[in-house]
């Protein structure tokens, strides 16, 4: 966990299955355009939502873990950092969720969770790149 190496492997897989549903949503979207332009139903957007949020979300994962690598603090708040960065995928999973499950109501406080945790996670590495010795 003191590495980052957790983060950077999530981010990477996050990745990969954010690419495969992005092929899925992308083969079945000939439908929608037969009667008009984007007739594209909101569940229909909310899902991609999930599928374009994540793939930045994977990167930061990324970025955060190899940040973590260089930390210069406790190993207690590296794990921290680790898990609240882990825990912003909820954002996109939630969104992905909300579209899937055509507007259920529990999936905001998914992506609630996360969006709270990538506030917590950005101040938290703010934090420790600031204190960082020269």
């Amino acid at each position: 966990m003191e590495s980052g190496r957790f983060n950077i492997v999530l981010g990477l897989v996050v990745m990969v299955a954010s690419a495969f549903i992005g092929v899925a949503l992308g083969q079945s979207m000939e439908q929608y355009y037969v009667s008009g332009y984007a007739q594209i139903p909101l569940w229909r957007h909310l899902a991609s939502a999930g599928h374009t949020h994540s793939m930045p979300f994977g990167l930061i994962n990324i970025v955060f873990g190899l940040l973590l690598a260089r930390a210069e603090c406790s190993s207690g708040v590296k794990k921290a950092a680790s898990v609240l960065t882990a825990l912003s995928l909820c954002l996109p999973l939630g969104t992905g969720l909300r579209g899937v499950t055509q507007g259920a109501p529990f999936t905001e406080i998914i992506a609630m969770v996360g969006g709270l945790s990538m506030l917590a996670a950005c101040a938290l590495m703010i934090r420790l790149q600031w204190c960082r010795k020269a």
